[in-house]
């Protein structure tokens, strides 16, 4: 939404200013059946009939994923359903933050949880590299209330109201975020994490502030951010790529994949870089198996990029 004139940004506050704190209060008493109706039709529907470039944005990244045109009925069906899953996103965030953590787990299929363990039994610090995608918040609050305190690297929101409920939620689930900024500094409470053998969880799909390092992804390059990767191999971490996903019955799968060595032969940007194109390897394919889950409201690729050699 970058851009856009301040009358739009003043009711963007407005909207959210009431929305967010509605939504965090009927998320839990209200059937979430009428949630997600409203989810749909109040928000999703208006949202995308009165800002369309970002439905737009939608379709031209899901073309590219699922190697079809942008008019394909395909990709617009899935267009429209990202669009739902990232608002029932919120409304599930807000409601299992506030319901008792046994009623989440008891909702909560896993898979690879000897992964996780395994990289915990090391007693080097953990990285659960994750993205955008499936319902991370509602995932890190489950571990964060059932096993041990997770520590969340997080780009600020721009809207205060969300910002403020969100990490509200977070601290109640016993996650505690680390606000990442353009000081270098920014970092050092995530590498002391590390260095404690905690657990750090990071997004690694979207570059904020286009100084990423240059990947391709679904057959066109694009930058992705390259902090994370540095970091576990400068504290000497594990990194477990990680997602929390929402089966068709609306529980919850959470997938934990082997650990990655950050330890090895080569500078620490060699280590990093093949890190990361493992790591975007494995999530291509998850966003294959999930692709209506994966949330991106801008154009993802990048023009002003070089095709790969």
């Amino acid at each position: 939404m970058a851009g856009s004139p301040r009358i739009v940004q003043a009711l963007y506050r407005l909207y959210f200013g009431f929305w967010i704190p509605t939504l965090a209060w009927a998320a839990s008493w209200w059937p979430l059946g009428l949630m997600y109706w409203m989810a749909r039709n109040l928000v999703m529907l208006p949202f995308n009939i009165l800002r369309p470039k970002y439905l737009r944005a939608v379709k031209g990244n899901y073309a590219r994923v699922l190697g079809l045109p942008e008019s394909h009925p395909r990709v617009r069906r899935a267009a429209w359903h990202m669009g739902w899953e990232h608002a029932y996103h919120w409304i599930d965030f807000f409601r299992w933050s506030q319901r008792p953590v046994e009623q989440l787990v008891a909702n909560i299929d896993v898979e690879g949880e000897e992964h996780y363990h395994a990289a915990r039994s090391t007693g080097r610090g953990t990285v659960l590299i994750t993205a955008h995608m499936g319902n991370a918040e509602v995932g890190a609050s489950g571990l964060g209330r059932h096993h041990e305190p997770i520590h969340l690297l997080y780009f600020r929101d721009r809207f205060a109201t969300a910002e403020e409920f969100r990490n509200r939620m977070r601290v109640r689930s016993n996650v505690h975020g680390i606000p990442v900024d353009a000081s270098p500094l920014s970092v050092i409470p995530a590498l002391q994490v590390l260095y404690d053998n905690g657990v750090l969880a990071a997004h690694g799909d979207r570059d904020f502030n286009n100084q990423g390092w240059p990947f391709e992804f679904f057959g066109k390059v694009t930058t992705f951010p390259a902090g994370i990767f540095l970091l576990a191999i400068q504290a000497d971490a594990l990194i477990v790529p990680t997602y929390f996903l929402v089966k068709p019955d609306r529980r919850f799968l959470g997938i934990y994949e082997p650990a990655i060595e950050t330890r090895g032969p080569g500078t620490v940007e060699e280590r990093a870089r093949a890190i990361m194109a493992f790591w975007l390897g494995r999530l291509e394919a998850r966003i294959r198996e999930y692709p209506e889950q994966w949330y991106c409201f801008y154009p993802f690729w990048r023009e002003d990029l070089p095709a790969s050699d």
